[in-house]
């Protein structure tokens, strides 16, 4: 997805428009920051989440760029054993493994982040069906 229609992203979030947020998210790809750790010789793999206020968020962001200047301001999320990767995940995909009641935040520590709340995911999953 271009920077332009990125900027069609962001500029429907604050207008709650799910069917047109629901378009752009399945049309887009995005970067998943992928933590994987070592426990008893076992690779464990997850997604990188956070809180945004009282809600769960899945981190994503709009391209590797953006998900390595988050990695870099944000250096003490990340121990020296922890294995940091950068995952490509269509859109579609990313609504379709994304946890009941998770938000999602885009683009962290970067200008364009922004924030979709767990009701408005709701209502673009909906938007879908």
């Amino acid at each position: 997805m271009s920077d332009t229609e990125f900027a069609k992203l962001f500029a429907a979030i604050p207008e709650r428009d799910a069917e047109q947020l629901r378009s752009l998210i399945v049309a887009s790809e995005f970067v998943l920051i992928s933590i994987g750790e070592e426990d008893d010789g076992e690779e464990n793999v997850a997604a990188l989440t956070a809180e945004v206020g009282d809600f769960d968020v899945l981190v994503v962001f709009t391209s590797e760029q953006n998900a390595s200047h988050f990695v870099g301001e944000m250096g003490e999320l990340f121990e020296d054993e922890e294995d940091v990767e950068g995952v490509v995940v269509e859109g579609d995909a990313l609504l379709g493994y994304l946890p009941d009641g998770f938000g999602l935040l885009i683009n962290p520590e970067v200008e364009e982040a922004n924030v979709i709340d767990p009701t408005l995911v709701t209502e673009i999953l909906n938007a879908g069906a």
